[in-house]
């Protein structure tokens, strides 16, 4: 089973709703918040069969304050742990509000680089805010020297990942456009991928703070990976 959707919606009320209830129950429906009669339903689907089940819940955990507040967090600290916190937001903002059927990283991961909406409004934003504009021109600079490797697989033997070039579910192989690198200011693709790179290999030990080109560029992630994120932040308040 895929997973669908995950909502909150109103709960039906019963024939037998005293007065006081139903009053309250009124006040619900016209606030918008559902309050105590608020109900969780996780919708899924077969792929075979296309069944469609729903799981109903008396409430689903709304992950917007934990998406805001490691956001706020990521504002502290040096830049790999300012990185750490940013991608946490992002990540749990892209599967939980944004692709419920994905069922992994990389399956949301390659949902986002297909999704033409945040893309739209993220290449507008580095046309008008020139320090993001600047950052990504200094990262398409250096990764056109020294590609990024993958370490989180074998970090002896770190290699080009797959997954550059591709907004598909399964890597391209035929593609022969240069791997490893953000090619202009509107590769939107491959700007998703630089900053699940710099995960992989930040969160399995591929980095080092010691190590000045490790430093740049996940210093360079974080900051225009938090362009992104002020503007989603922004659509949930």
């Amino acid at each position: 089973m895929r997973k669908m959707d995950r909502r909150n919606e109103l709960a039906e009320l019963s024939d037998d709703a005293t007065e006081g209830q139903l009053a309250d129950y009124l006040a619900s429906e016209l606030s918008g918040d559902n309050g105590e009669w608020s109900i969780g339903i996780v919708e899924y689907t077969c792929p075979q069969c296309e069944a469609v089940v729903q799981i109903i819940n008396e409430g689903l955990r709304n992950f917007n304050p934990l998406i805001a507040g490691w956001h706020e967090k990521a504002a502290e600290g040096d830049c790999f742990s300012r990185f750490v916190f940013e991608y946490l937001s992002f990540i749990a903002h892209v599967k939980n509000n944004l692709f419920y059927d994905a069922n992994s990283d990389r399956a949301a991961i390659q949902a986002l680089k297909r999704d033409r909406r945040i893309r739209q409004e993220y290449l507008e934003n580095i046309e008008a805010v020139p320090f993001i504009c600047a950052a990504w021109n200094e990262i398409i600079e250096e990764l056109e020297g020294r590609p990024l490797h993958n370490s989180s697989a074998d970090p002896d033997n770190p290699e080009i990942d797959k997954w550059w070039n591709t907004a598909a579910d399964t890597p391209n192989r035929e593609d022969d456009r240069p791997k490893g690198r953000v090619l202009l200011l509107d590769d939107w693709t491959n700007m998703v991928e630089y900053w699940y790179s710099v995960r992989n290999n930040l969160f399995h030990g591929g980095k080092n703070p010691n190590i000045e080109r490790d430093s740049f560029l996940v210093e360079r992630a974080y900051i225009t990976l938090r362009q992104l994120m002020d503007s989603e932040i922004a659509l949930l308040n």
